[in-house]
């Protein structure tokens, strides 16, 4: 007669303590405990881009620079959330479907008017939405590869909205179809500098229309801190 295997009880409990964690591990792959970021982009794939972990300190005011070295206002690398590659000789340059700065300042309890100056990789008319906490605020018009200088005025509503932080998205859009790899081509969007200043203290000449237009270059002043 073959022989006859006969478990013992400590073989029973660890073949059971196996199939506990097997079926938790299987448990946590088709219900992960993630956050919302991660979820985005690794999981649903409804986000382009995985957020930095950045303090988001902004003197309000202060002309924002994203090309090192300029020794025009603040450039400190601390407003570069999600979407665009870091700084270079050609500022920040967007990839996927947007890119997001997230500034935090006190509120003024007032408009602000959001001066830019930017350009696309593109020879044909282009437009760039341009949302601030999640309210559409303006449209970036380009023309092509020329730079574009503009002004967008934030609703005292909207800025209040952010509770002492503003998350500004440019959604960019798609100028291709999807490639070798599966990614779709988009716009890039290059930011070179951008500056956000109460509209009660705007300097002369800075007012008027929310169209893009070419304001007075961003005065010199200390680097921030």
């Amino acid at each position: 007669m073959p022989p006859v295997y006969r478990p013992k009880l400590w073989h029973l409990a660890a073949i059971v303590l196996i199939a506990i964690f097997d079926l938790g591990v299987l448990y946590m792959v088709l219900s992960p405990r993630v956050s919302e970021d991660y979820r985005a982009y690794y999981i649903t794939r409804t986000a382009s881009c995985f957020p930095r972990l950045i303090s988001g300190f902004y003197p309000l005011g202060e002309p924002l620079s994203f090309v090192p070295g300029s020794h025009n206002g603040y450039d400190l690398d601390t407003t570069r959330w999600c979407g665009f590659k870091p700084t270079s000789s050609t500022g920040i340059r967007s990839f996927g479907d947007y890119g997001v700065l997230k500034l935090k300042f006190p509120d003024p309890g007032e408009d602000l008017l959001l001066t830019f100056t930017g350009w696309v990789n593109s020879d044909k008319p282009r437009q760039v939405e341009v949302l601030v906490n999640g309210d559409r605020v303006g449209t970036l018009n380009f023309t092509g590869y020329p730079r574009v200088n503009g002004k967008i005025i934030v609703p005292a509503t909207v800025v209040a909205a952010g509770k002492g932080e503003m998350e500004i998205r440019f959604n960019v859009p798609r100028t291709g179809p999807p490639g070798t790899n599966g990614e779709p081509v988009n716009l890039e969007l290059r930011m070179e500098s951008l500056r956000l200043v109460p509209l009660s203290e705007a300097p002369p000449g800075m007012l008027g229309a929310k169209k893009a237009e070419s304001p007075p270059p961003f005065p010199r002043s200390r680097r921030g801190s």
